[in-house]
């Protein structure tokens, strides 16, 4: 028996006796109570229903359809509002190390791993909005104060999305307009704990919906934040402003749009974490070092509009749809770390300058049905996609500054450089590397997908997708970069079988097949762009279950992904160059559990086993070896207790605890076959919870109660670019409803 059967079935026994044990301690009159209430309304912005759970019964993002998380054949997670007031985090990020095979992998809102394949900020698919790419703003994290929920879809996805990594998405579905008038204010107090107690911060936003008109016709959404977060590293500095409103209108009874309009700004200190000389953990500074001036900083600005539109055609057929544009700027003047130094003590650094510009306008066309041919049921959607994607990164200056200016891999002299428009635009001997790439990504779709029921018992779902992609790319300041274009189509197909013998119980295998072009400022040795799509393909097999009145559920999931056409970048005359003859496979098993043994009392959990190697490349050195960021072993717990009634009523205990395993930061090259192994950690988060009345509560928790040093991820240049794990922080959370 192999390690997959022994976790499929100690994972299936152990749930049902793990649950029979709790509901056989209740008293019969407690079992009544605790059966489950529906879930709270889609932008619930009134109390925190504790009694609802904290992974949703359904993901529409994996299908398109509305259709129970039973009849998917792949793994599908729904993080309700419940989940995150419980966790109380402010960025979508800080959820990852209580998602399922989700682990942050980078500084960017796109640095994430799913099921061991890493994502960048190149990869638009990687974490959408409302079903479609393009954040607001691309450093740091999206802010949860505009999030109804987060969806999280596993393996290949590209027959409803077009170009994705195999290993998923994270879709953050925002907050939408409702009929009822109701606001709320929040405001957050942070502060570290212990040795990093520079750490202070102040975010205060509000939320507010209700009618326009008085026939409800009219409904409006207003969600705004603002404040600032000093952070534990020197220096660093956060400083928001979020603001989205929006507003549906009920055009008939069939008939609805809503148009959402978002505007972010953030300024930060610029930061490329820590270096690791000799490739160690062990010669790392303490996790509060920079090697970046105290002026230097990053400046973002974005300006999103989407609108969405639904009309039912009839009872069977529904028409839907979605069109999203970001425009895009960042500016960043700072110096970078280039390298640790050969004497392993200092690191050099380069006075850069940079401007970019990015464009995101994607539209989505569909037709939903849910009719019966003869004995069989169908519940299908067929649609079309279409989108461009434009990119301007102009470098204003990239000089590697002279010896001299090197500072010290642990006490750093900082305020000692001069202005860096006192240094030279390029170095002379590499002009070429002050360029402006300016590349223009065309996508189109076209895509059918349907779920069949035969019985009760057996479905099949069935897809396909026809994707085409045109990329051009022009240099606006080198004349001798040739302009060069690239042109690449795919059938992309998926199937899975579902067999369900009772309304608890859901057993499926499926395919799935994604793509996804190489980024445009990639170049092989001649410094042209020459690369054909990676491609992927996956086999998963799994069993849901929903049991005990919905008072346990659980997803087991086993897949192996297959991955083709991988990049592997060298250094060469131009800096970096790359070629396309890797391969990469990724399989494993990820069990999540969301619990109700009691009344008031929520659970959930989870463990991945991810085993993610590269099985082709031409450096001999790297086959076998463990993809970057990659634990083979993570898991999960996070737990809340609610008083319900006596004279502690009103009260909430909250305990999270996660686990992260070893993972190297960087694969082996021609000379050299250190690692870069990052430790594994475990964190321990805790809350206090206290509702007064049914218009105000609070919330106390302590982030790293045990204040782990840690590191959380190793970056694209992995000895250069580690993140450290944030140390002990206190939080303070007043909300008021009206």
């Amino acid at each position: 028996m192999n390690y997959r059967q022994w976790l499929f079935g100690a994972a299936a026994i152990g749930a049902c006796l793990t649950a029979s044990v709790a509901l056989a301690d209740e008293a019969p009159a407690a079992k009544g109570a605790a059966a489950k209430a529906p879930p709270a309304a889609q932008g619930d912005v009134s109390e925190v229903v504790v009694t609802a759970h904290f992974i949703a019964s359904g993901a529409l993002s994996a299908t398109k359809l509305d259709i129970p998380i039973a009849d998917t054949p792949m793994s599908v997670s729904s993080y309700t509002r419940a989940f995150l007031d419980a966790v109380q985090v402010t960025q979508v990020a800080d959820l990852y190390r209580y998602m399922t095979g989700v682990q942050r992998a980078g500084n960017t809102g796109y640095d994430i791993t799913l099921r061991g394949f890493k994502t960048s900020g190149n990869d638009r698919n990687a974490i959408m909005t409302d079903g479609l790419p393009g954040l607001t703003v691309r450093f740091g994290s999206p802010p949860t104060i505009g999030t109804d929920h987060i969806e999280v879809v596993k393996g290949p996805t590209s027959v409803l999305y077009g170009q994705a990594q195999p290993g998923g998405f994270v879709n953050i579905i925002t907050k939408k307009p409702r009929a009822e008038q109701e606001t709320e204010v929040q405001t957050r107090l942070s502060k570290g704990i212990g040795d990093f107690d520079r750490a202070k911060g102040m975010l205060v936003s509000v939320d507010t919906t209700g009618p326009i008109a008085a026939d409800g016709a009219l409904l409006y959404r207003l969600v705004a934040e603002t404040g600032y977060t000093n952070g534990f590293r020197t220096n660093s500095y956060e400083r928001p402003i979020y603001v989205a409103p929006s507003m549906t209108w009920k055009v008939t009874p069939d008939t609805e749009a809503t148009l959402q309009l978002e505007y972010r700004r953030t300024k930060t200190h610029y930061d490329t974490y820590l270096v690791a000389p000799h490739k160690d953990v062990a010669f790392i500074a303490p996790i509060d070092t920079t090697y970046q001036e105290p002026g230097d900083f990053l400046l973002e600005e974005g300006k999103t509009a989407t609108l969405f539109l639904n009309h039912d055609l009839n009872d069977k057929f529904r028409l839907n749809f979605a069109y999203r544009y970001v425009d895009h700027k960042d500016t960043q003047r700072n110096v970078d770390v280039v390298a640790v130094a050969s004497n392993f003590t200092q690191v050099t650094r380069r006075a850069r300058a940079q401007a970019n510009h990015r464009t995101y306008s994607f539209g989505d066309l569909n037709l939903t049905g849910d009719f019966q041919l003869g004995p069989i049921r169908n519940q299908m959607v067929a649609g079309l996609s279409l989108g461009r994607e434009t990119a301007d990164l102009n470098r204003l200056q990239f000089f590697n500054l002279p010896a001299q200016y090197n500072v010290s891999v642990i006490n750093p002299a900082l305020g000692l450089l001069p202005p860096l428009d006192s240094f030279p635009l390029v170095n002379p001997t590499t002009p070429a590397n002050l360029n402006d790439r300016y590349s223009v990504d065309k996508a189109y779709g076209a895509y059918f997908s349907d779920l069949l029921t035969f019985t009760p018992q057996w479905k099949l779902m069935v897809g396909l997708r026809y994707a085409k992609d045109d990329l051009t790319i022009i240099d606006k300041k080198i004349a001798t970069v040739p302009h060069q274009a690239a042109s690449n189509d795919h059938w992309l197909p998926m199937t899975g079988l579902i067999f369900e013998p009772d309304s608890h119980w859901s057993f499926y295998v499926s395919y799935s097949t994604s793509f996804v072009p190489v980024p445009a400022n990639t170049q092989d040795i001649k410094g042209l762009y020459t690369f054909n799509p990676t491609t992927a393909s996956s086999i998963e097999g799994g069993v849901k279950a929903n049991l005990f009145n919905h008072q346990l559920t659980f997803t087991l999931a086993d897949f192996d992904i297959k991955k083709k056409n991988v990049i592997n970048s060298f250094a060469c005359t131009l800096g970096t160059c790359s070629d396309q003859v890797g391969a990469e496979e990724s399989k494993g098993v990820e069990i999540e559990v969301d619990a109700n043994p009691l009344p008031n009392w929520q659970i959930s959990g989870g463990y991945a086993y991810t085993d993610a190697t590269v099985t082709s490349s031409d450096v001999p050195q790297q086959m076998g070896a463990l993809l970057t960021n990659v634990a083979k072993n993570n898991a999960h717990l996070w737990t809340r207790y609610d008083m319900g009634e006596g004279p502690l009523h009103g009260l909430g205990l909250g305990l999270g605890v996660s686990y992260v395993g070893e993972r190297t930061g960087l694969l082996p090259t021609a000379t050299s076959s250190a690692l870069l192994k990052l430790p594994a950690y475990t964190t321990a988060d805790a809350a206090v919870y206290y509702k007064i009345g049914d218009r105000y509560d609070l919330t106390l928790k302590v982030t790293n109660l045990f204040d782990k040093r840690y590191y959380e991820s190793a970056g694209f240049t992995a000895d250069i670019q580690i993140v450290p794990g944030e140390p002990r922080t206190l939080t303070l959370t007043g909300r008021a409803r009206f």
